[in-house]
C-alpha cells in the first residue's frame, strides 16, 4: 500500500509541474517587423553618393546579412508583439534559406538606440527613391519623400550599443539558427525603456567577402519566418518585470 501511495504522489507532482510551464511563440507580421538595408552605392543612381543606401526593403520576403565583396547587408528587427513581461528564458530564431558559399558566419544581435520604421518597399536592388513613409535605409532610421520628415542615423548602417549582445553561428541552409539568451535584450529594453528593436550584423572577419546569408522574413509565405520563443515555468501573471510602454512618433527619439 505504501508503494502505491508513493507512486500516485510522484505522478501527481510531475503532472502539476508540466501544467505550470510553457512557451509563448511570437511570429508573423503582427508580432515581428523586419527590413533589409544595404551599405553600397552601385544601384540605379537616384542621388549622388547614396543610391542603394537610400533603399528600403521592409516588404521583401527575405533579408540578408553579410558581405559580398564590399557590399554589406544588415537586418533591422522590431518585436511589437512582446507584452513587456520578462520570461524565464527566451531565444530569437531566423531561418537560413540561401548562402553565397559554405563558409560559417557569426552574426551579432545588438539593441538599436533609435526608433525605426519597417517600411513597405517590395523590390530589391533597384535603388529607387522610397515612397513616402517608406522606412529604414542604410543612412536613415526612416526616410520619407523629400527628406521633409526623415531621421538620419548618427552613424550610417544603424545606431546601436554593443554592451548587450547575442550571437549565433550560421553554418548551413534549410534550418533555423537561434540567438540564445535573448533575455539579455528583453532586460535591456525593460530597464532602459528603449525597446526600439535590434540590428543583425555579420562578424567583420575573413572571409568577409564571401559569407552573405539570406533569411526568410516575416513577409514570407513559407511559414519559416523569424520568431521569438518565450519560456516560462509559472503561468501566474505578475505585474513585475513589465517595461514602461512607450509610443514614439516620427521626429521624436523618446
Amino acid at each position: 500500500m505504501k508503494t502505491l501511495l508513493l507512486t500516485t504522489f510522484v505522478c501527481f507532482a510531475l503532472t502539476t509541474d508540466v501544467a505550470q510551464s510553457g512557451v509563448d511563440t511570437l511570429k508573423g507580421t503582427a508580432d515581428i517587423e523586419d527590413c533589409h538595408i544595404y551599405g553600397y552605392s552601385n544601384c540605379n543612381s537616384e542621388q549622388t553618393g547614396e543610391e542603394c543606401r537610400r533603399f528600403n526593403s521592409g516588404g521583401l520576403t527575405f533579408f540578408r546579412i553579410g558581405n559580398v565583396s564590399t557590399k554589406p547587408h544588415r537586418a533591422l528587427i522590431k518585436i511589437p508583439g512582446w507584452d513587456g513581461i520578462i520570461p524565464d528564458s527566451s531565444k530569437f530564431l531566423i531561418y537560413c534559406a540561401y548562402e553565397n558559399d559554405g563558409n560559417d558566419r557569426k552574426i551579432f544581435l545588438y539593441p538599436l538606440t533609435k526608433q525605426i520604421f519597417e517600411g513597405t518597399e517590395v523590390a530589391a536592388l533597384v535603388g529607387d527613391y522610397p515612397d513616402p513613409d517608406s522606412g529604414a535605409t542604410w543612412n536613415h532610421a526612416w526616410l520619407d519623400a523629400g527628406d521633409s520628415d526623415s531621421l538620419s542615423w548618427t552613424t550610417s548602417g544603424g545606431d546601436y550599443i554593443t554592451d548587450v549582445a547575442c550571437t549565433t553561428t550560421v553554418s548551413d541552409t534549410g534550418q533555423y539558427f537561434a540567438f540564445e539568451q535573448f533575455n539579455r535584450i528583453l532586460n535591456y529594453w525593460d530597464t532602459s525603456g528603449n525597446d526600439y528593436g535590434f540590428i543583425l550584423i555579420n562578424e567583420n572577419a575573413f572571409p568577409v567577402n564571401t559569407a552573405r546569408k539570406t533569411f526568410r522574413s516575416t513577409e514570407s509565405s513559407t511559414g519559416l519566418s523569424p520568431m521569438v520563443l518565450l519560456y516560462t515555468t509559472d503561468t501566474t501573471e505578475s505585474t513585475s518585470g513589465r517595461r514602461r510602454k512607450i509610443t514614439v512618433l516620427k521626429n521624436s527619439e523618446s
